[in-house]
């Protein structure tokens, strides 16, 4: 018995030992396994440095800056964010109003010009820019958007409803055209564009072009360490435009056709035009401090536009002018057919000129 038992003492006392160095060969495997998975991993940090910072830009950002105002405003509000400086594609910010929703434009000589806003004439709704009231230059209170380029607009807000931050608010809605802050924008910035236009149709009267161009130029830059802005913008465009004009007089009853309607004349025009535009913005803004900030922005643009008309007019109805009507054809109490005689036509050409210079010059401080 005391044999056996020193016998099972021994055997106690050396499984422990192997046990021991069996744990401490795999801690110091783990230790070498993670040190040498650490220095893995500084190694790919020092080749991929850590993303801190996701920047969207181009068109998704001007997407994602206009949902951003809608969601942030406590007013029912549209807007329009420009991808970059001079990257709007419009002839003038009034194309690009008509996109939005409940807004529509009324075209004149092919471009869009006015602006009604949820189904109101243009004479419900004001325009600002950068925050102040502009005047129109056409004969009513709606003011003409086709005079403002949209290279030189960083953006657009338009409020469906009224606002005490707001001055001249229309009935309708208020459009705020805004240029760009070279402090917010903040970095430097050199944008130019030039496009060549020309019409499919020639040009209607020898006087008249039936091509154009269209070029701007941008400049944004910072300095005193990002506390003084400066911006400029210059936007020219010389487009032409072509139409071929049937007009009617209007209807009255014919007696000689029991009482069918029948024209009383009739204008057939070819008509062309050139828009001359020139466009001018400059923005001086200086914030020091967090608590003080002076902006000083200039809009100047000048605007011509010359429509030169030939057309032949000719008076129809029956005894006047002594023209006759012979052979009418009438369907649906309309006079859709006969021959004309005697017919007196006039020829006429009309020259009609446009020109305006608008300013504006203000000082937020």
């Amino acid at each position: 018995m005391p044999k056996a038992a020193k016998t099972s003492g021994r055997a106690f006392g050396f499984r422990p030992n192997l046990l021991s160095l069996a744990v401490a060969t795999a801690s110091g495997l783990m230790v070498a396994q993670a040190q040498a998975q650490q220095g893995a991993d500084e190694e790919a940090a020092e080749d991929d440095p850590v993303i801190e910072e996701v920047l969207v830009t181009g068109f998704r950002r001007s997407l994602q800056d206009a949902m951003r105002i809608k969601r942030e405003s406590v007013l029912i509000v549209e807007a329009i964010s420009a991808e970059d400086i001079g990257k709007l594609p419009d002839n003038s910010i009034a194309e690009s109003l008509t996109r939005l929703t409940g807004l529509a434009g009324q075209r004149l000589n092919g471009r869009q010009q006015v602006i009604s806003i949820r189904g109101l004439a243009p004479d419900f709704s004001t325009a600002l820019l950068n925050g102040r009231q502009q005047v129109s230059s056409g004969d009513n209170r709606g003011v003409e958007f086709d005079q403002y380029p949209s290279e030189l607009m960083s953006g657009v807000v338009v409020y469906k409803t009224p606002s005490p931050s707001l001055s001249g608010q229309g009935l309708a809605g208020t459009v705020d055209m805004r240029t760009v802050n070279p402090l917010e924008h903040g970095e430097r910035t050199i944008a130019a564009n030039f496009r060549y236009e020309w019409n499919g149709v020639n040009a209607l009267n020898p006087e008249s072009p039936d091509d154009g161009e269209r070029y701007s130029f941008a400049y944004i830059d910072q300095f005193a360490d990002d506390t003084l802005g400066v911006a400029l913008g210059f936007s020219h465009i010389s487009s032409p435009g072509q139409r071929e004009i049937q007009d009617i007089w209007g209807y009255s009853g014919y007696a000689g056709a029991d009482g069918a309607s029948l024209m009383t004349g009739t204008i057939v025009k070819a008509q062309s035009s050139v828009l001359d535009r020139n466009g001018l913005m400059a923005v001086l803004e200086y914030a020091p401090s967090d608590r003080f900030t002076s902006k000083t922005d200039l809009y100047y643009s000048k605007f011509e536009e010359t429509t030169l008309s030939r057309q032949v007019e000719f008076p129809l109805f029956p005894n006047w002018f002594g023209t006759s009507l012979s052979d009418p054809q009438v369907d649906g109490g309309l006079v859709t057919s006969g021959t004309f005689g005697n017919a007196k036509a006039v020829l006429s050409n009309n020259l009609d000129e446009r020109d305006a210079d608008l300013w504006a010059l203000g000082w937020n401080l």
